[in-house]
């Protein structure tokens, strides 16, 4: 990657919101013109970048493959397999987000501000939406959200930089939450087991830019 990959997130504060909001949309434009041209070069360049393709993970219904990293910012892109959905949390970075293709019902709480200490029950949604191709949306470390998404959902996500060590989750079938941390806290067993093999990673970049949208035909 070069230093000029997206200029518009250089030096951006990820505090401020409403420029998170400009930086992100013109990055997500040069990403996705002329028919993903840029993403679709990040995607084919990938599997010859170890570095980058010793982040990608798979879990059980999430695809994320990481496209570039720096001291500004994290690109990648995640890939919603069938049933997915995920339990009201936090973040550890703020971030921007643009659908692909799919769509996700996105359900935000309001901000994590006793959030350690809340009643799964006591959660109750401030905003349910749905996100659907080309909609994007930035988002606070501080908000809790939740997302369920329809099967083969694909989307980009620019993170920040993380600011806190930890984010909560909260389980409300259970009646609980935990703490979960970013990979500097797993073990090497623990990574080894998210980690995506060449062949996977292959795969699903061959399977993402399948599902880019054709080209229209050009009248005469």
């Amino acid at each position: 990657m070069t230093p000029a990959l997206l200029p518009s997130l250089r030096g951006l504060d990820w505090d401020d919101l409403p420029a998170v909001a400009s930086a992100s949309a013109l990055a997500f434009h040069d990403l996705t013109r002329d028919n993903w041209a840029l993403l679709a070069d990040l995607l084919t360049t990938l599997p010859d970048s170890p570095a980058l393709a010793a982040m990608c993970e798979r879990f059980d219904f999430l695809d994320k493959l990481v496209l570039h990293q720096d001291d500004d910012y994290r690109l990648r892109v995640h890939r919603f397999r069938p049933g997915y959905f995920d339990r009201p949390h936090d973040h550890r970075w703020s971030f921007a987000s643009m659908i692909l293709t799919g769509a996700y019902r996105h359900v935000q709480y309001g901000t994590n501000e006793g959030f350690d200490t809340i009643d799964p029950a006591a959660l109750r949604p401030r905003q349910i939406r749905t996100e659907r191709a080309g909609d994007q949306y930035v988002l606070h470390h501080t908000a809790v959200h939740s997302v369920t998404a329809d099967a083969g959902t694909i989307s980009l996500v620019l993170r920040g930089p993380a600011v806190k060590d930890a984010f909560r989750i909260i389980d409300a079938p259970s009646g609980g939450s935990f703490t979960a941390r970013g990979t500097q806290s797993e073990t090497d067993a623990q990574r080894d087991a998210k980690r995506m093999s060449p062949d996977v990673i292959a795969t699903t970049v061959h399977d993402i830019l399948t599902a880019r949208p054709t080209q229209p035909k050009e009248t005469r």
